[in-house]
């Protein structure tokens, strides 16, 4: 399935690490709305949210430096996070609120290609579920926009 996104562009640094987490084995999610975008939503976001099975992961740090960038192992109320001017745009998500364990919903995920680069994805039915589960206004502005994208991919291809 094609993605309204193709021009959302992943810049070299963040196709780098996206190839190299991947080469390394380590296993990550694209969630929230950078997930509802590339499962077609019609909405923008300036942050691509990654989800780790473990953010202990030693590996990720080298998958950092290979794209150019680091990995800050987080400290205090200072989550984890990826340093260096082309990394700005990944934010690493500690919880994910209204999904079942990481395990289960990278079972479930799809397969999206951003850039030429494969990605794991949280289904829209799933981002929905996360979305509904925060309470924050923000989420909940989000919704409409996102449950129709879901339904008008429900009832297929337009008939005229």
């Amino acid at each position: 399935m094609p993605s309204p996104v193709d021009d959302f562009a992943l810049n070299l640094a963040e196709r780098r690490l996206f190839e190299a987490l991947s080469r390394h084995g380590i296993r990550f999610l694209i969630i929230g709305m950078g997930a509802a975008a590339l499962e077609g939503a019609p909405f923008a976001t300036q942050d691509i949210d990654v989800w780790f099975a473990s953010v202990e992961d030693p590996r990720i740090p080298q998958a950092a430096r290979e794209a150019g960038g680091f990995w800050i192992s987080g400290f205090g109320v200072q989550p984890p996070s990826f340093g260096g001017d082309e990394l700005t745009r990944i934010d690493v998500v500690l919880t994910a609120h209204g999904l079942a364990d990481f395990d289960a919903e990278y079972a479930a995920a799809v397969d999206r290609t951003l850039d030429g680069v494969s990605l794991r994805v949280l289904p829209l039915e799933r981002v929905i579920a996360s979305k509904r589960s925060t309470g924050r206004m923000k989420d909940a502005a989000q919704l409409p926009g996102l449950e129709a994208t879901l339904a008008a991919r429900r009832e297929g291809p337009d008939e005229g």
